[in-house]
């Protein structure tokens, strides 16, 4: 049985499926973030030097690819949220105090926000995109205005991720250290 920094007591096989839980969270949350990030900084500029028809067409493959990794790391964080979360619980021995429960409802509702904001681009506007990226000539030489319009909404979603998701990451690590 181990006493951490708080007083509490833990046995060694708790903490050590509590910590690869923690650095499962974290992996997911880098893919996550990291994807957009990659998407926003170097993906979407590349694109935007092929000539539009190419262009529409790679930046609906790269959307795609986006859209299932994030998925998978929705998914982990999810998993490994709930499990982090049992697993303090269980090494507590008592309830959290009220700065735990405050950042933990916070970071719950930011993270939330991020996963309504992927549904909305998966499920409102991805589908309008593919339909019409796909009524493009293969000659065009310019972006359609209505395929341009949604892909401004999808992208806009992007960065308000890209800019709560270090949020959520801060506040994790802050739960983390109480």
């Amino acid at each position: 049985m181990l006493i951490n920094v708080s007083g509490q007591t833990k046995t060694p096989h708790m903490s050590s499926w509590h910590n690869l839980s923690l650095w499962l969270h974290l992996i997911a949350l880098a893919f996550w973030l990291g994807g957009i990030v990659f998407f926003l900084i170097v993906f979407a500029p590349a694109v935007r030097e092929l000539n539009p028809s190419m262009g529409m067409r790679a930046l609906n493959q790269g959307r795609m690819n986006l859209e299932a990794m994030s998925w998978a790391a929705i998914a982990l964080l999810l998993i490994t949220g709930i499990v982090n979360l049992i697993l303090r619980k269980q090494g507590a021995g008592g309830p959290d105090g009220e700065f735990y429960t405050t950042v933990l409802s916070i970071k719950l509702f930011l993270f939330l926000a991020m996963v309504i904001h992927h549904c909305l681009q998966v499920f409102k506007y991805a589908p309008a995109i593919v339909t019409l990226t796909e009524k493009v000539p293969p000659e065009t030489n310019s972006w359609p205005e209505p395929l341009l319009s949604l892909w401004q909404k999808w992208f806009m979603l992007l960065k308000i991720n890209a800019g709560i998701g270090p949020i959520v990451t801060l506040l994790g690590l802050a739960l983390i250290k109480s």
